[in-house]
């Protein structure tokens, strides 16, 4: 819509505003006049010149847009951090930030996805394969937590010394995204 008849509309908006109000006021109150029709000229910077009495603001709407900013895609441990001391079990809570957490069977739903906890292995280094999944019953040897059901939250049960843990944010098939969260230390006290 060129910017003479939005500022058209706008003037008789307020126009009709104000006689609506007149109508129901003890005093009457004369409507504006309407502003004086100018043609709009173009020019390069894609501004152009118009009454400047009803005008609301002096920015072009052009000036004015700027793009929506998405958020910071990141993954993240909520209770634990870098250097804490635990005993096993513990609880693990996490988070990630613009995404979505679905679970594996809802399929394939645009911006959504799950959590996967990398225990004391390095980012995958193929971006299109799967995360792979431990062998079941694999206490001593566990590498890859699948999440597939959309939880935020777990209990780790590992065994005691060093472990280095990594959040990985994957879609309904476990190709990741890699939105990750920094790589974390903890120790698992002896029991």
């Amino acid at each position: 819509m060129p910017v003479q008849s939005v500022l058209s509309y706008t003037a008789a908006l307020f126009a009709g505003i104000a006689v609506s109000m007149a109508a129901t006021a003890a005093e009457p109150v004369k409507a504006p006049p309407a502003p004086p029709a100018k043609a709009a000229v173009p020019s390069k910077s894609l501004e152009t010149t118009v009454n400047t009495e009803s005008v609301i603001s002096g920015i072009s709407a052009m000036e004015r847009t700027r793009p929506f900013p998405v958020a910071e895609k990141v993954a993240y441990f909520v209770n634990i951090k870098d250097g804490d001391k635990v005993r096993s079990p513990f609880r693990v809570a996490f988070s990630v930030t613009g995404m979505g957490v679905a679970p594996v069977a809802a399929g394939k739903i645009e911006g959504t996805g799950h959590h996967h906890i990398l225990i004391d292995m390095p980012m995958p280094a193929d971006i299109k394969k799967p995360i792979p999944f431990d062998k079941p019953e694999e206490y001593l040897n566990q590498r890859y937590k699948h999440f597939g059901k959309g939880e935020t939250e777990a209990v780790l049960d590992l065994p005691p010394g060093k472990h280095t843990l990594r959040l990985l944010f994957a879609d309904h098939n476990h190709v990741p995204y890699y939105i990750a969260s920094k790589e974390i230390t903890i120790e698992v006290m002896p029991k």
